[in-house]
């Protein structure tokens, strides 16, 4: 996984912005799966609690590496399991 405390601008935008877990997305997906649990969800997409944890708070984000396995998991293209918030 791979440190966030960076920020990145979008062309013309002076807004820092920062990479977070798309938590509808991960539940929705994870329970069509039959998770029912954080347990659950992180087996099923192949990443550790902690992990999760830490990526739902926007502390670190994962690697377009690990982005790619959970999306083949979950079934759901890559770009779908990030949104962009303002800082």
């Amino acid at each position: 996984m791979t440190d966030t405390g960076r920020t990145f601008q979008g062309p013309g935008d002076d807004t820092s912005r920062k990479l977070v877990l798309n938590e509808e997305l991960f539940r929705r997906r994870t329970q069509a799966l039959g998770a029912r649990t954080d347990r659950e969800r992180c087996t099923i997409a192949g990443i550790s609690k902690a992990s999760l944890h830490r990526w739902r708070h926007g502390s670190v984000t994962p690697s377009y590496t690990l982005l790619r396995q959970m999306a083949r998991r979950l079934n759901v293209p890559v770009v779908e399991l990030t949104v962009e918030v303002k800082r």
